[in-house]
Order: C-alpha cells, then structure tokens, then sequence
C-alpha cells in the first residue's frame, strides 16, 4: 500500500449541523503495535550489524542519541515502528496551524537541571544568562497571559484552583493543602537533596525523609481523606491535578506522586517566575525537533522490533519493515530498548514480562478541533492558553494558537481526555475501539457547554488516541524496588530508558532516562 492509500484511510467524515467536515485520525499505531502479539519471527532476508542500536524513539531514545553524539559516538541506530519521531510528544498542523497530539509544555527547569539547561539553551529557548547567573528565556517561549482560567456557575474565572462560593471551612482546606505544599517544598534530607526532586532519582533517600516518602505507600485519595480535605471544591481540583500529570485518579496515584506535581519545581529564570511554563503551538513536538537534528540520516522509521535476544558477544534484534515488508535482523554491541515496559517484556519474553506485569499504564484522547471564528466565550476572562471546567472529567483544551505571533482568523483547541472510571484494559478497548467520529462528538459536546456555538464554528478534527499514554504511579512505584530492577542492563548489553523507569510520563524524565542509558552504554564501550 502506498503512503498515500494509507494516509486517506485515516481520513473519516463527522457532520455538525448538516455541515461534514474531515476527520483524521493519529496516535499510536495500534494496529502495528499489536503486531508483536502474533507476528511470528520469521527467518530474516538479511542481517545488518550495527554498534550500537536505539529501540524506540520517542523523547529517551533521541535524549540517548543526542548523549552520544555529542561524546563523538556515531555508530548506531535509531528504529521506531511510527513513520515520524517523537512518540506522544509529537505535534500536526493543517492549514490553520500547528498543534500538539500529546505532550504540550515544560514547566521551567530546576536551576540545577545542568543537562537540561545546556539541551534548552542549544535550541534556543534560554538566550543567555543575568548578572545573578540566572536563566534569560526566550519570551515566545514563555506562556504567554492569560495562563488558565476555570469555567465555574457559567463563568470564566482566572486560575484552575475553585475560589468562587467556597465556605470558611472549604477555603480553610485549600490554605492548610498550600502551607504543607510549602512545607514539602523546602524539605531536603541530610544527603543535601529535595524530597521531591526532578528527575525523581535525585529525590532524597535520607532517613530523615522517610515520612515523606511514605507517602508513596496510599493513595493521594487515601492520604486526603485522612488528612481532613473533604470538601468537594478540593477534591475535585486534586483529582483534576493527577489526571492532568498522570492520566490517573487521585485514587490510583500514590500520594508522593499527587504531592510531587506540586512540590518538585523549583526553577527560576531572569524573566520567568517559578511555576513558568514554556510551550509551543504544536506542544513539545518543538522539542521533538531539536533532538531529531541529532540523529540525522542514522533514524530508521515504520520499523516494528519483534524480539531482542541477548546472544555470545552481541544482541540480536529481529525487526519487521512495516512499508517495504520483510523481516531484518539487527546484531549489535549494545541495546538501549527506548520503549514502554510492556513492549520490552513482549521483547525479552517471559523473564522480563514477569517483572514488568504489576506495571499500569493511562490511555489518553486528543481532539483538535480546528474553527473558522473564535467562539462565543460565555463571558468572564478571556480565553487562556489552558482553559477547564469545574466538574468535569477532562481536562479542558488548550488554545494551540496561544503563542502565535500573527493574528489567525481562526483558532485550534486541544481537548484532552484521560479514559478513566473503568479498568485500564476495559479503557484501551474503547480507546481502540470506538470511531474516530465518536470521539470528536464527545469533545463537542464538552466544548458545547463552554462555547455554545462550537457547532457552528468547527471546520475539521484530528484525533489521536494513545492506549497506553502514560505510566500510572500506583503506590510503592516510585519509591520501590521494581523501577530499579526494571532499569537494570540485561547481559551488560540491553539497556532500558524510558519515562515509565522514572515512575512519570514527565519530559524531564524521559530525557534524563535517555541521557542515563547512554552513560551505560558509553562505560561498556570503554572497558571492551
């Protein structure tokens, strides 16, 4: 099938008020994915040696590739079974723009992130440094105001945190949350580092920590109902916090994950407060970019990895070309295995699989709605880049044209779904499941209730569907054994990095997973 047959079987059609409009449809492969459960390894029609190869390249494997290259290695490979680079972070655009079909945004580094720093200033979103030593970000970068607004008893409100109609006793709640916040942020063991830290692995491990890592024994629910935050404005703005950085219920994270999203950022900049957020129109795709320039012509795209065996002295790594057909069968010095968890378990076999089975992941929907005319906005506050309903089990949309320079006739709103409330097996089913037309239906008819005439206005769709989005960091995840047992080398020679070893489906920690592998693989190199 050529490219271009492929690509129109994406295309679906929705109709709004007797209007059709296009529909397309993107993601993850699921389809191909879904190979590795019954392609059988076949005897391959040629065998490629390579030094060193990269399984996967999302935000580690590119991280791993950068790491390398700017050692002077650049004898390897990077395979992805999509067409494209990037993995959720990965960004579209028609005619009316950009827009993220995943990840979208960075909160500002830790002044002590170096590495980060040093990859932010390389692409040009840090532009020097003040007098003081600190960071001069680029003001495109810089979320642009109004941030995030809350639609709350029919009107837009600045902020997400619920302030409108709270009693004493609900806003005595929310201040009490702040000052352990607070507390949480200045907490740093006798070891000198945070209790929340990012990248998670820098975190504290100081006995005179444990009570904060404890947490990671319950359920954030668990933790607020026994610490007295009952109140449903409360409740509610937790929970909408775990599922913005988790994909999950406060119910399912455990409560060091719920109390690092607040606590673990610290960075500041000459020109950006903490708690800045950098971000793009077509989200962290801009991102994406920067690190692909360091692959070059070493990236091999739609090729799907069917199994990885640890041979004498190399790794075999049997690949399937999804467009030209045909199996090939990589040997290598050194594996980096860029991928989620249960890919690498189906991968190795039944050795990792065992380990890797406790393991949850958050299928997640994306909509982008495309519009002619910005829509009625119900009034209150203008729109934001983030914009949220109190109540509601999404996430909202993000204004993809936030950050335009220019002034677009139109607008594009990214609606983010978490599948929750069932099972995350039952949730991926309906992810994979349900029509493409069907999930823009149901981002209109969430956008209806913010923006009444949202019919009238949208002229085309894109969705994408992520069936295993995210990693959930259900209790003892992050602060147990399985994560390291996870991230141990197998053979000396394949090598794991992806956010899921972090415990977080965070950007930070999939580029210091990356940087991490390729440290491994550099040290193996030197000794042989």
């Amino acid at each position: 099938m050529s490219a271009a047959a492929a690509y129109a079987q994406l295309v679906r059609c929705g109709v709004v008020a007797g209007r059709p409009f296009p529909i397309k449809v993107n993601g993850a492969s699921a389809e191909r994915g879904h190979l590795l459960r019954t392609e059988m390894v076949v005897e391959p029609d040629r065998t490629v040696d390579v030094p060193v190869l990269i399984v996967g390249a999302g935000v580690s494997g590119l991280s791993a590739a950068r790491a390398f290259v700017q050692q002077g290695m650049t004898d390897f490979l990077v395979l992805d079974l999509e067409g494209a680079a990037g993995g959720n972070s990965r960004g579209g655009s028609n005619a009316g723009g950009a827009f993220p079909l995943g990840a979208h945004y960075l909160p500002i580094p830790d002044n002590d992130d170096a590495e980060l720093i040093a990859f932010l200033k390389e692409c040009g979103v840090i532009t020097g440094t003040d007098v003081n030593g600190l960071p001069v970000y680029g003001e495109e970068h810089l979320c642009g105001v109004p941030q995030e607004r809350l639609f709350d008893r029919g009107v837009w409100r600045s902020g997400i945190r619920p302030q409108r109609g709270l009693s004493t006793a609900e806003e005595e709640q929310f201040l009490r949350f702040e000052r352990y916040v607070a507390q949480c942020e200045e907490a740093k063991g006798s070891d000198g580092r945070w209790a929340f830290a990012i990248p998670v692995d820098a975190s504290s491990k100081a006995a005179d920590m444990e009570a904060y890592r404890a947490l990671d024994g319950l359920t954030f629910g668990a933790w607020m109902q026994r610490e007295g935050y009952t109140g449903e404005a409360i409740r509610w703005y937790l929970n909408y916090c775990c599922l913005d950085d988790f994909g999950a219920t406060a119910d399912q994270v455990s409560a060091w994950a719920g109390m690092h999203y607040f606590a673990a950022r610290r960075g500041r900049g000459a020109n950006a407060e903490p708690g800045s957020i950098l971000t793009w129109p077509e989200g962290n795709s801009f991102l994406v970019k920067a690190l692909v320039k360091h692959v070059g012509d070493r990236m091999r795209a739609d090729q799907l990895a069917l199994a990885v065996r640890a041979v004498e002295g190399a790794v075999d790594v049997d690949v399937r070309d999804c467009l030209a057909g045909g199996t090939i069968q990589y040997r290598a010095q050194q594996v980096i295995l860029c991928v989620p968890q249960f890919v690498a378990a189906r991968l190795l076999g039944a050795s990792h699989a065992s380990r890797a089975a406790d393991l949850q992941y958050a299928p997640w929907v994306v909509v982008n709605v495309s519009l002619d005319h910005p829509p009625d906005q119900r009034g209150g506050e203008a729109m934001a880049w983030d914009n949220v309903r109190y109540g509601s089990g999404t996430l909202g949309y993000v204004n993809a044209c936030h950050q335009r320079l220019d002034q677009p006739p139109g607008l594009i709103l990214t609606h983010y779904r978490a599948l929750t409330g069932t099972t995350p097996r039952e949730a991926r089913e309906r992810a994979h499941t349900q029509e493409a037309e069907d999930w823009v239906n149901d981002a209109l008819a969430e956008l209806e209730i913010l923006h009444p005439d949202i019919h009238d206005r949208i002229i085309e769709a894109e969705v994408a569907v992520w069936g295993h989005g995210m990693i959930v960091p259900v209790p003892g995840l992050i602060h147990g054994e399985l994560r390291i047992a996870l991230a141990h080398p197998v053979a000396d020679r394949i090598h794991f990095a992806h956010s899921d070893l972090s415990g977080m489906s965070l950007f930070e920690e999939a580029f210091h997973q990356g940087l991490r592998a390729a440290r491994e693989v550099l040290q193996q190199r030197s000794r042989t």
